[in-house]
């Protein structure tokens, strides 16, 4: 019985299952505006302070600087230069 319910489960349709979750997301961002993304993610922060206390840490912090900076770095490396413009601080143009 276990076994069995293990495998059904494990054979879900998994990518309907992250479509469906990503489409309504989207739609009640969409809906709701901006400030709806930012209340989503702090409360995803507040929750994960309630589980760990003393989260963000400061080896934490350094991974997490790190992992930025080696995106950052492959970014730059990319061959699509309308990209490499948007993402260079440079390429700020002021209006005329």
């Amino acid at each position: 019985m276990i076994v069995r319910d293990i495998r059904r489960y494990m054979s879900r349709d998994w990518s309907a299952a992250r479509d469906a979750k990503d489409a309504y997301w989207a739609a009640r961002i969409g809906r709701l505006g901006p400030s709806e993304g930012l209340r989503i993610a702090d409360e995803l922060r507040r929750q994960a302070i309630r589980q760990r206390p003393g989260w963000p840490d400061l080896e934490d912090r350094q991974r997490d600087l790190a992992a930025h900076v080696k995106l950052a770095e492959l970014l730059r490396r990319v061959r699509y230069p309308r990209i490499c413009r948007a993402l260079s601080p440079i390429s700020i143009q002021q209006p005329k």
